[in-house]
């Protein structure tokens, strides 16, 4: 099967709200609903399904200003990115994530970017055949 190539535009964002908005705008078409926020609906989109790529169909998702969006999801998004789901989370969670804030503070662990890349590139169980392309 011939991968579909989707093109995400890091010029078009700086924020994870933004990195949302740009994913939606690529893999969903004609929705009348919001995606969800948050890495878990990222991966339900990978899957396919909702109007761009059929369900499991493969895909490679080319990155255009992959550099910016490294930068712009480094250690200091991480910390936010933590700390926003510790307001929300459940209180099982709260040691792990107060963890990985702590790390992240330190500017040690993975970073967004390395989040979402691994969730494009996961091959275990995750419904989906992606593959990454990044271009500066």
């Amino acid at each position: 099967m011939k991968r579909r190539e989707i093109v995400i535009d890091g010029s078009r964002f700086d924020n994870l709200d933004g990195f949302f908005d740009e994913i939606e705008r690529v893999l969903t078409e004609n929705l009348t609903w919001r995606i969800g926020r948050n890495m878990d609906a990222f991966n339900d989109l990978l899957r396919g399904g909702f109007g761009i790529h059929e369900y499991g169909e493969p895909i490679t998702i080319k990155w255009l200003y992959f550099t910016k969006s490294k930068y712009d999801f480094s250690y200091p998004a991480t910390v936010e990115y933590y700390k926003k789901i510790l307001r929300r989370c459940h209180p099982s969670n709260i040691p792990k994530l107060h963890e990985k804030l702590d790390y992240a503070e330190k500017q040690m662990g993975d970073t967004l970017m390395d989040i979402i890349i691994e969730i494009i590139l996961d091959t275990d169980n995750s419904g989906h055949d992606c593959t990454l392309l990044t271009v500066d």
